[in-house]
């Protein structure tokens, strides 16, 4: 009886720690880390990442995998260069991106089609400059994402937590499940 109570708290215990590592893993994307359980729903096929170089930096890769934006982009129609991502808020069809400039000062860029189509037929975008005005209008339209490196660095982390107690509860799982069939075979080969 002992042994079956372990089996199943073992069981409970890998479900539950596989179950954390969907909910980190979903929330990890917006972060801009990989995401394997994940439906990505940025419109236009944009995907979010954060690069791991030193320093780390926030950009957002188009359906190709090329950077569309991020530290460093001068967009045709603004009149400043990106220094550091604030956030980002996205909706069914656009993006709006609350960033700096080398002054520090906060800017804003929403997306906007540019009139040709990309291989896998989503529209080809870009971002313009829109003053704080604008922003106040359209923001609360947008469901928005805090660049946070703190959060990303502590949402990966703890999906590496969860995926190595999910592996070794599984490991011990196994293990039991072979020493339970070796001691029954064992049993049987004594009647």
């Amino acid at each position: 009886m002992k042994k079956v109570i372990e089996f199943i708290v073992l069981g409970v215990v890998f479900f539950v720690l596989v179950l954390l590592y969907i909910i980190y893993d979903r929330t990890g994307y917006h972060y801009g880390l990989e995401c394997s359980f994940c439906n990505k729903n940025m419109p236009y096929g944009l995907t979010p990442k954060i690069n791991s170089d030193y320093p780390q930096s926030f950009v957002l890769l188009d359906e190709d995998g090329f950077e569309l934006t991020g530290s460093g982009f001068r967009h045709r129609q603004s009149s400043f260069k990106i220094k550091n991502f604030l956030g980002y808020g996205y909706n069914d069809t656009s993006v709006l991106l609350k960033c700096t400039d080398s002054l520090n000062n906060i800017k804003y860029l929403v997306s906007y089609e540019i009139g040709y189509k990309s291989d896998k037929e989503n529209p080809v975008i870009s971002f313009k400059d829109i003053n704080y005005n604008e922003y106040s209008q359209i923001k609360n339209n947008y469901q928005w994402i805090k660049i946070d490196e703190e959060k990303a660095n502590t949402i990966q982390i703890m999906k590496f937590l969860f995926i190595v107690g999910a592996l070794l509860s599984l490991f011990f799982i196994v293990r039991k499940l072979l020493r339970f069939r070796g001691n029954a075979s064992n049993q049987e080969l004594l009647k």
